[in-house]
């Protein structure tokens, strides 16, 4: 089990520096390699850092109420990290 772990943080890893080394597309959309990257690396670790932020605010209401910021902290904390990770299409960045 620790043997494939290793494999895939690896092929992981690869994939998400190999678009440094792709070759530039002529056409405007993002390449297979980058959408490869997003939906592999990036889309997952989006979603970790989303439920980690949605749990930032919770944590963050005693202050933000009576502040009367509580909206300013959902648009920074849930609202932004979503539509970055989950609206935007893959391989844009």
């Amino acid at each position: 089990m620790k043997r494939v772990m290793i494999v895939l943080m690896i092929v992981f890893f690869t994939l998400s520096l190999s678009s440094a080394f792709a070759e530039d597309n002529s056409s405007n959309g993002p390449s297979t390699v980058d959408i490869v990257g997003d939906a592999v690396w990036i889309r997952p670790v989006g979603f970790i850092g989303t439920a980690l932020s949605a749990i930032a605010y919770v944590v963050s209401l005693p202050v933000t109420i009576p502040l009367n910021k509580k909206e300013e902290a959902k648009e920074f904390l849930i609202t932004d990290p979503y539509n970055f990770y989950f609206k935007r299409p893959l391989g844009e960045m």
